[in-house]
């Protein structure tokens, strides 16, 4: 049986073995000051010859080598003692390591708020079908939110009964207000939940979400406003006091690099306790709550078994963000997704991400004409060694062969470049896209 100095002994160790193996030390100085070059080499694929390259981000990014190692190393620990003992002891010394650097990462002051979950998806459908609503409510969307922000509350609509409005916005947004105002345009006294996506995961589009939810507030302050974070967690410097949104949903597979089924949902305290839990099992402690549920985001994460190793793995890769410092990881995917938009506009091509950097930040996605889809798809991924995505009629298309050869193009091409990339990853793929495009 392990005890606590054991097993903190043993997570210092992995962490610091971990961080050794990318950087000259495990310190936060080392990642601090680490270069980009660095920072790259900390990823596996960029030591493994004819790896393709990743820009899928926005789907799933590969894990930092660091958070892999934690995930392993945990999982290791975990047969050789699988009691309840060693179980509470390590999920209780990982999530009181988790809690601090959730406030600091997200920008909340209480670690309370946030609920461990499985993906966004997962979180999405909390709010869904956790939020109390009645035939007479509406429920106002924006056109491009992801599936489980969008078609999931179709589903609870036919059950039970309320409206739901969705709204278009321009493609290429000159300022805040043209962003704004289509949303406040279409607000009504009936109006209970305005649900968006920070950034979308099919054209690249930044909403200011501070300002759009500030402008909410200022019409109809008792409106409860959800945020889907996929695209933005990890990527973005957050601040979600200063958003002020009621609730914000992440997975950690994505932007963060991070373990893959593990995700976080963010409730605003003053509503955690009204929303029902979808699933009630056993809680972080072995628990089933017997009599009343958590008055805090705890009371979504009544959800049973779990990947328990996958806590490490989030600690690494939170320290790891926040030593680096999320507004430099950001100014870098800035940074490569504007040469990427640049590159991609010099040789012809139409890129439906915004021009104004204000309004994009990882996610790129560009047209590149008729083409066989079959062709394309096979010439980026087996041919060229670039992992991107295809977009068709506002879905991602992970299984080119699922679109039937009359349907209708266009299809898109998404490329999310991210810190695990270079710019010679980014020339690679503009010259990629530019012979399946028939611009080389």
């Amino acid at each position: 049986m392990l005890s606590r100095r054991q097993l903190l002994g043993w997570s210092a160790a992995g962490a610091a073995a971990a961080a050794a193996r990318s950087f000259s030390s495990g310190s936060a100085m080392s990642v601090r000051n680490a270069s980009w070059s660095e920072v790259r080499a900390g990823f596996a694929f960029a030591s493994t010859s004819n790896a393709p390259i990743p820009m899928n981000a926005a789907n799933l990014c590969p894990a930092l080598s660091m958070v892999t190692d934690r995930v392993h190393a945990a999982a290791q620990r975990l047969d050789l003692d699988a009691s309840f003992h060693h179980r509470l002891l390590y999920q209780q010394t990982e999530r009181a390591a988790l809690g601090p650097m959730l406030e600091r990462h997200l920008g909340i002051a209480h670690k309370e708020d946030v609920a461990l979950v499985r993906n966004t998806s997962e979180a999405n459908s909390i709010v869904v079908n956790g939020l109390p609503l009645t035939r007479d409510d509406e429920v106002l969307l924006w056109s491009q939110n992801h599936h489980t922000n969008n078609r999931s509350w179709a589903y609870r609509a036919q059950r039970d009964g309320f409206a739901i409005r969705v709204v278009d916005l321009p493609t290429d947004p000159v300022d805040d207000t043209a962003l704004i105002a289509p949303f406040l345009s279409v607000l009504t006294p009936k109006t209970r939940v305005v649900s968006f996506s920070h950034i979308s995961n099919t054209s690249g589009l930044r909403l200011p979400a501070a300002a759009l939810c500030a402008a909410i507030r200022e019409v109809r302050p008792d409106i409860y406003i959800h945020v889907d974070g996929a695209q933005s967690w990890g990527a973005a410097a957050l601040n979600l006091a200063a958003m002020d949104c009621d609730s914000y949903a992440a997975s950690a597979h994505k932007w963060l690099a991070g373990p893959r089924e593990l995700g976080i949902l963010y409730v605003r305290p003053a509503w955690a306790a009204r929303m029902h839990a979808n699933t009630i099992g056993y809680d972080y402690r072995f628990d089933y709550p017997e009599a009343d549920l958590p008055q805090t985001a705890a009371r979504f994460e009544c959800l049973g078994q779990r990947n328990d190793a996958a806590l490490s793995g989030l600690n690494a890769a939170l320290q790891f963000h926040l030593d680096l410092g999320p507004e430099r990881i950001e100014a870098r995917i800035s940074e490569l997704g504007r040469q990427l938009r640049e590159k991609l506009r010099q040789i012809g091509l139409t890129v439906l991400t915004p021009s104004n950097e204000r309004y994009a930040l990882g996610v790129t996605v560009v047209d590149v004409g008729p083409s066989d889809a079959m062709s394309a798809f096979r010439s980026l991924y087996e041919t060229r060694q670039i992992s991107a995505a295809f977009i068709h009629e506002h879905r991602i298309v992970g299984d080119i062969e699922r679109i039937a050869a009359d349907q209708p193009l266009p299809l898109y091409l998404r490329l999310c470049p991210h810190i695990c990339n270079d710019e010679a990853d980014i020339e690679r793929a503009t010259t990629a896209v530019a012979q399946i495009a028939g611009r080389a």
